[in-house]
């Protein structure tokens, strides 16, 4: 009997490719979502800090323009920490679509992975039964002599 071969192994090839490029374009978005993570915590830190130079100038007594470029600069580094929130707001959706496309792709090949295996069942059950019968006819030519 010939050796088994899966007769959709080539698309099961395909479809283990296009999983793996799924998973590495998921983690690609990860690590971009990281990253605007980061520049996130930084421009908070960024305001977090102009605010309290911002009460000591205040305290200080300092000339109305100091305070008034610090109030700008606040305005517009606030500004950017909404733009990034919306940024990392995009990104998780299109986290979570990508996920779903890792998903769908791992269970195209889980399905064709059963498949296999019931087609490899198939093959063993008729190759136990074509040793059996080799069996019982080398038992039958036996007792015939």
């Amino acid at each position: 009997m010939k050796k088994f071969s899966f007769s959709l192994e080539r698309i099961k090839q395909f479809r283990e490719q296009e999983e793996e490029t799924q998973k590495n374009l998921l983690g690609e978005m990860r690590a971009e979502l990281n990253l605007l993570n980061a520049q996130r915590l930084e421009l908070e830190k960024t305001i977090y800090q102009k605010n309290d130079d911002l009460r000591r100038l205040y305290v200080k007594g300092a000339y109305p323009t100091e305070i008034c470029t610090l109030n700008r600069f606040l305005s517009v580094k606030k500004a950017e920490l909404a733009q990034k929130n919306v940024e990392i707001e995009r990104k998780e959706n299109e986290i979570a679509h990508q996920l779903e496309a890792v998903m769908e792709a791992s269970r195209e090949v889980q399905k064709l992975e059963k498949l296999e295996e019931h087609q490899l069942e198939e093959y063993r059950e008729l190759e136990r039964k074509e040793q059996e019968q080799f069996i019982e006819e080398f038992v039958t030519n036996s007792l015939n002599k």
